[in-house]
């Protein structure tokens, strides 16, 4: 039995839940048994609709060590004898402890999903495979028997992320906005009550005023935890301008059809690039900011900065920075051709071949 330790809910979204499910699909394909270990049930029906099992703790999300006792018992229940027989775990969640790894440890082989190097932790292996990953210095603080999956090359896609198919188009009249799982700083619906305000100096035929330009659609995303879903698709209701999509299962379909696209830096970031749809990004929280940065100095994706502090400015960046896109196809396949040489589409095949390699 392979097990994974993972949260999602509204305050944390959903991130942690998708990427260790895509990392779940490939360690099946590698014969692996995988068992999810939640705190609470809000992520347990996302887990058990992509076919995998879901042991609920019944505990807090973001206090770890409280779960040990019982999160101990089940692993030694699953040890065949000696360092070799000890079943797998993947922790995924900024709550982690060195006391709650260390203890982890004498009854499993620890994975540890780190994004932001806060400390070095007690484990076996450790994934960071964001842009920044290799540039952390973990070869230097990490001992060397921990195994250490660096770099975009072990970046877990799902499988709609995979192959080419996306065309930049002379007309750019599409635009994807995009927030992740939630939205606490209420991003979207403050875009769209822009855009409204933007268009109302906008005849039926599109040609009146400074508004937004005729043939403009911007396609908001609303995720399991976006707390503003109704309001958006009473503002999108004959609007003409915004479109609303819930409960959305390819969301590779819907990047393709866009020409550009607004996003939280998040894992979303990288799905854009495994596509090639030119991204003007920002970020709401500090694990985001690091990743955004990298962005915006290694590829040519552009940095709105951080919409928690400054949400106007961003709003602005954004507005003028889509309108850039919009006037140049050049500009926009250049974007395009860089973003998706940075991902294969391969890591979450070559993760779990290296996780279970393990010994």
């Amino acid at each position: 039995m392979f097990y994974i330790r993972a949260d999602g809910n509204e305050k944390i979204g959903m991130g942690h839940v998708m990427r260790t499910l895509t990392i779940a699909e490939a360690l099946r394909k590698q014969g692996e048994e995988v068992l999810f270990l939640t705190a609470d049930e809000k992520p347990v029906r996302l887990i058990e609709e992509r076919d995998f099992g879901a042991k609920i703790l019944f505990t807090h999300y973001d206090e770890m060590e409280v779960e040990l006792p019982q999160l101990m018992t089940l692993l030694m229940g699953s040890v065949g004898g000696g360092e070799a027989g000890k079943p797998k775990i993947l922790v995924d969640s900024y709550f982690v402890t060195e006391f709650y790894l260390k203890n982890l440890r004498l009854s499993a082989k620890v994975i540890l999903m780190d994004d932001e190097k806060r400390a070095v932790y007690p484990c076996d292996g450790l994934v960071n495979y964001n842009i920044y990953g290799k540039t952390l210095g973990y070869e230097k603080d990490y001992p060397a028997e921990t195994k250490l999956f660096l770099g975009c090359e072990y970046l877990p896609l799902r499988e709609q992320f995979r192959g080419g198919g996306y065309e930049v188009r002379d007309a750019a009249e599409h635009i994807l906005l995009t927030t992740g799982g939630g939205d606490h700083c209420h991003m979207a619906l403050a875009a769209a009550r822009r855009l409204l305000d933007k268009a109302k100096g906008v005849d039926v035929t599109g040609s009146a005023g400074q508004g937004v330009p005729c043939g403009e659609t911007w396609h908001i995303v609303c995720g399991p935890y976006q707390q503003d879903t109704e309001e958006l698709e009473e503002l999108a209701a004959g609007s003409g301008i915004l479109r609303i999509h819930k409960n959305v299962t390819d969301m590779s379909e819907l990047m393709r059809f866009c020409d550009i696209a607004v996003s939280a830096a998040g894992s979303t970031l990288y799905e854009l690039c495994s596509i090639g749809v030119p991204t003007v990004g920002f970020y709401v929280a500090e694990n985001q900011r690091r990743n955004m940065e990298a962005f915006a100095k290694l590829t040519p994706v552009m940095n709105a900065g951080d919409y928690s502090i400054d949400p106007e400015r961003v709003l602005d960046f954004i507005e003028k920075e889509v309108e850039v896109l919009r006037r140049e196809k050049a500009l926009r396949e250049k974007i395009s051709q860089v973003m998706r040489m940075l991902v294969d589409g391969k890591g979450a095949e070559r993760l779990a071949e290296g996780i279970c390699a393990l010994r």
